[in-house]
């Protein structure tokens, strides 16, 4: 097993802190005592908290395995994993889970994360497009390719915010995405 470097300890107080405490809870001194590090030592490995923030963000979300589906992975089956990964990284890791929302609020009131976000958001919904176009090359144009790989990510975001507030709903939860992925393609295609 392969030693963590300071950068992901960090990140990963980060994930705690935010989980633990919200976005208001995490400042340098702070996020600097869970890491077990001086402050000098977070602003080495990061320009700003925010940059913090947003690599924990970036953790949950391209850290996904289904982000790079394998070649010759059915489109059914790509998007049934994608749901089914959402749901476990939710169950497996609560307080990634609270991180993650406590991130979405935190970008809310600062215009310079939002739009950081806004970047990151957009570099999963292009990993969506090359894995629409991947699997299913022939089956929408440049356009709906796009369009459905925003729909994804949306979608997905819906479901990983049912799975925090609403744990004991998680067969509505399934359904409801198993659903969706029938309306994009349907048993037997």
């Amino acid at each position: 097993m392969g030693r963590t470097s300071k950068r992901d300890e960090i990140v990963a107080a980060a994930v705690r802190v935010l989980a633990r405490e919200g976005a208001a809870g995490l400042t340098a001194a702070g996020l600097a005592r869970e890491a077990g590090v001086s402050k000098a030592n977070v602003f080495h490995h990061f320009e700003t908290l925010n940059a913090v923030v947003l690599a924990a963000f970036e953790v949950f979300l391209l850290g996904m395995d289904t982000m790079a589906p394998e070649p010759g992975t059915g489109l059914r089956d790509w998007l049934l994993a994608l749901g089914a990964e959402t749901i476990a990284q939710m169950d497996e890791d609560p307080a990634l889970a609270g991180a993650y929302f406590a991130f979405a609020a935190r970008a809310q009131a600062d215009p310079d994360l939002r739009e950081r976000l806004a970047q990151l958001a957009q570099t999963v919904e292009d990993h969506f497009v090359a894995s629409l176009e991947m699997l299913a090359p022939d089956d929408f144009t440049a356009t709906e390719r796009r369009d459905l790989a925003a729909l994804i990510l949306m979608t997905g975001d819906g479901l990983a915010m049912h799975r925090q507030l609403f744990p004991e709903r998680g067969e509505s939860q399934a359904a409801g995405w198993r659903a969706f992925v029938d309306s994009i393609v349907p048993k037997g295609q």
